[in-house]
Order: structure tokens, then C-alpha cells, then sequence
């Protein structure tokens, strides 16, 4: 009679097949659930910032809000304050066709205000966000 060979653990050895598939699976469920945590609804479009200020028609109402170095808002060269930007920018956006926001801030300008008054715009009906940059000056 033949001999069976079998091959099994020794006792104290790990079986790493089932780990291996266990890591895959969570690498593939990691990779598919990332975009999810990553959504915020606030969509900003840097690269479009010459099409920004420029309407087809020629007549369209834009919001163009500044963010000084000292804090201030000025909402089309106007200073306004966060309440009142939260309530004149749905009056202006409702009279814009294309509902276009571009802000822009100076370059000492701490992240927070120009976030909250990105979420500003976007609460206030804004389709489109832009960020303009300014270029130093040497």
C-alpha cells in the first residue's frame, strides 16, 4: 500500500492564504469607499477662471467677492459683512443666468474665511464657485 502524504501546518506556523485574501479584500473596499469620504459638495473650478467673468450674453449679473488681508468682504466692491453677504447673495444669484461666484482674497488671508464664505455662496444658490489667484509681483 501506498503512503498518503499530507500536507498540513506544523503547529505553530501560520496559514497565510486566507490572511492574503482578508488583506486584499479590505485594500479593494478601501479603494472603492475613498471617493465617498472624500465628498464635500463644495466644487470649486480653478482652472476656468477666464471663462468666469466672460457671459454669452454679455449681460449676466456676476457676484465677485474679495476677502481683504484685515477680514473685511467686499461683494462687487461694496464692504459687506458675513450676515449681510448671507442675504444679498441669493437676491444677486437669483437675478444672474448663469449663477457664478468668483472669490478672490488677499494673500495673508487665513483658509477658514474663504471656506466660510464658499459655503456661503453655495448655500445661497451658487452653480458655479471660482478661486482666482493672484500672481505675486516681484
Amino acid at each position: 500500500m501506498r503512503r498518503r502524504s499530507r500536507v498540513s501546518a506544523k503547529r505553530g506556523e501560520l496559514i497565510l492564504t486566507s490572511l492574503v485574501d482578508i488583506a486584499l479584500s479590505l485594500v479593494i473596499a478601501f479603494i472603492v469607499s475613498m471617493p465617498l469620504f472624500f465628498e464635500t459638495g463644495i466644487f470649486v473650478s480653478a482652472p476656468g477662471i477666464a471663462r468666469a467673468g466672460k457671459s454669452e450674453q454679455g449681460t449676466d449679473i456676476k457676484a465677485n467677492i474679495f476677502v481683504t488681508n484685515d477680514g473685511r468682504i467686499l461683494l462687487n466692491e461694496a464692504q459687506v459683512s458675513y450676515d449681510n453677504l448671507a442675504q444679498l447673495l441669493p437676491k444677486l444669484l437669483s437675478r444672474s443666468v448663469e449663477r457664478k461666484v468668483v472669490v478672490a482674497a488677499g494673500d495673508k488671508v487665513k483658509y477658514n474665511r474663504v471656506m466660510k464664505v464658499l459655503d456661503i455662496a453655495k448655500q445661497a444658490g451658487a452653480a458655479d464657485l471660482a478661486l482666482l489667484r493672484k500672481k505675486k509681483v516681484k
